[in-house]
C-alpha cells in the first residue's frame, strides 16, 4: 500500500501549518495540529446542500428532487440500522457532535478531548451508511415539520427567507433550507437514497481535524482503513436561474417594531478562486456604507430610526451571490428608500475613503486573530474542498486590499444587479 504523504502548507501571518493529502479513493484530508488546546475538532463536509435540487446526468436528463431533502438526509443519517442514534454513541465516547446544512454544504462535526480515534470511526459511519424504513422517514417528516413550523414563527428567519424568495424566485434558493410543507412529504426511501449514494463519495467530501493531536497517528489511522470504492456517478448541478425579482414585498406578524430587510443579487459570475477575496471586498464595502463606524449609522442610531439589530449577510459561490442588510427600523419605507438609493449611489458615498477603509480593516483584522481562539470557528469555517485562498489569509488579503479593489467589487455587485426590500410590519 502506498503511503500517504501530506503536502505543507505555511500561513507566516497566522503562524500556522495546514497539512493536506488527497487518499486514494478521492477524500481530501486537511490536518491542523494545535498543541495548545486540549480537544480536537474533527468535520466531514460534503459538497451537498439545499439547493441541489436539480442535477444533470451524462446523457442530459435533468432529476429533480424535493426540496429540503439534504437537510432531511442530515437528519437521518444519525439513525442506525438498529434504531439507534449516532449522537449517543458520540455521548458515550465524552464527544459532542452536531450537523448543520447550509445552501451548498452539508458538515457533520465532532469536538473530543479523548477517545479521538474511536470518533474519527463514527464520524465515517456517519457518512458512509444510512439505514432508511418507511416507518422512520413517516416520523421523520412529522419532526422536520414542526422545525420548518418553528421557523416560520421566528420574525428573524421569517424576514430572510422571505426577502431571498423575492431575490431568487422560482429557484431552491426560495425556499427555506429545510423545505417546505409539500416538498418535505415527497421525500421518502428512493430519493433518500439516491441522493447519498450521488453526493456522499469520497471525492465529494473532505475531512478536517483541528486541535490536540499527533499527525503520525492520524497518518497511521488513515493508513489503516479499508478505503471506499472510487466511483463516482458524473453529473452536473444546474445553474441557479435568474428570475425578475419582486423589488418590494411585505407581511405582518407579532412584532414590537418593523424589521426591515434590502437584498442586492449579483448577477456577474464570480469563479470559486476568486470567491473568498470578493466576500471580503463585500463584507468591508457595506460595513464602510452602514456599519456602526460609518456616519450613516451613527446619524440614524441617535435619531432613533435604526437600532443595534442593523446585520449584513454576505453569500458568495460560484453559483450565486447575495448581499443581506437587516434591521429593525420604526421607518421602514423611507429607510429602505434611503439605503437603496445609497447602495446605487455607492461610488459617491462619504463614508468610502481610505481612512475609513483603515478603520474597517484594523477591526476586521482584531476580530479574526480573536476567532482564532476558537477551535469551532476554525473547523466550521475553514473549508478543505475551497480553491484558492482560505481563511488563514484573511490577514494577507487585507493587507493588499486598496480603496479600489472595495469599489471595483461593488461595480461587480451593484452596477447591473437587482434590489429587493422585505418588510415585517406589527400586527
Amino acid at each position: 500500500m502506498t503511503k500517504i504523504i501530506f503536502e505543507e502548507k505555511y500561513y507566516p501571518a497566522v503562524k500556522e501549518k495546514v497539512y493536506r493529502t488527497r487518499l486514494s479513493n478521492g477524500l481530501t484530508v486537511a490536518l491542523l495540529p494545535k498543541k495548545e488546546f486540549k480537544e480536537v475538532y474533527g468535520s466531514v463536509t460534503v459538497q451537498f446542500g439545499s439547493i441541489d435540487t436539480l442535477v444533470r446526468e451524462v446523457d442530459g436528463t435533468v432529476k429533480q428532487y424535493p426540496e429540503g431533502i439534504a437537510h432531511f438526509l442530515e437528519h437521518k443519517l444519525f439513525e442506525r440500522g438498529d434504531s439507534s442514534d449516532i449522537m449517543a454513541a458520540f455521548t458515550l465516547l465524552g464527544a459532542d457532535s452536531n450537523a448543520f446544512t447550509s445552501f451548498t454544504k452539508t458538515n457533520y462535526l465532532f469536538s473530543a478531548t479523548d477517545y479521538l480515534l474511536e470518533n474519527l470511526d463514527l464520524l465515517e459511519e456517519l457518512v458512509t451508511k444510512a439505514h432508511f424504513t418507511e416507518d422512520s422517514i413517516l416520523r421523520e417528516q412529522d419532526i422536520i415539520q414542526q422545525e420548518r413550523e418553528m421557523y416560520q414563527d421566528d420574525p428573524d428567519s421569517c424576514l430572510f427567507f422571505s426577502t431571498l424568495a423575492n431575490l431568487y424566485p422560482g429557484t431552491p434558493l426560495a425556499t427555506d433550507i429545510v423545505g417546505s410543507e409539500e416538498s418535505i412529504v415527497q421525500i421518502y426511501t428512493d430519493n433518500l437514497h439516491d441522493n447519498f449514494t450521488r453526493f456522499y463519495k469520497p471525492v465529494n467530501m473532505s475531512l478536517f481535524l483541528v486541535g490536540n493531536f499527533d499527525i503520525d497517528n492520524i497518518q497511521d489511522y488513515l493508513q489503516r482503513k479499508v478505503l471506499q470504492d472510487m466511483s463516482f456517478e458524473e453529473f452536473t448541478r444546474e445553474k441557479i436561474d435568474l428570475q425578475d425579482v419582486k423589488p418590494t414585498d411585505s407581511m405582518r406578524m407579532e412584532v414590537s417594531s418593523p424589521k426591515l430587510a434590502i437584498g442586492i443579487r449579483g448577477k456577474k459570475e464570480v469563479s470559486q478562486e476568486d470567491g473568498y477575496r470578493y466576500n471580503i471586498l463585500l463584507k468591508i464595502l457595506f460595513a464602510m456604507m452602514f456599519g456602526w463606524t460609518s456616519n450613516r449609522f451613527q446619524n440614524l442610531y441617535e435619531s432613533g430610526k435604526i437600532d443595534a439589530s442593523l446585520s449584513l449577510e454576505v453569500e458568495v459561490t460560484s453559483r450565486f451571490h447575495f448581499v443581506m442588510l437587516t434591521m429593525d427600523a420604526k421607518e421602514p419605507v423611507a429607510l429602505s428608500h434611503q439605503f437603496r438609493k445609497a447602495i446605487r449611489n455607492f461610488i459617491k458615498d462619504p463614508d468610502i475613503t481610505e481612512e475609513h477603509l483603515d478603520i474597517i480593516k484594523r477591526e476586521m483584522y482584531g476580530e479574526f486573530f480573536s476567532s482564532l481562539n476558537s477551535l469551532e470557528f476554525i473547523a466550521t469555517q475553514y473549508n478543505v474542498l475551497d480553491k484558492g485562498e482560505t481563511i488563514f489569509d484573511l490577514p494577507k488579503i487585507l493587507q493588499e486590499i486598496t480603496l479600489e479593489d472595495v469599489l471595483e467589487a461593488g461595480h461587480h455587485l451593484i452596477d447591473d444587479g437587482d434590489i429587493v426590500d422585505f418588510t415585517i410590519f406589527p400586527i
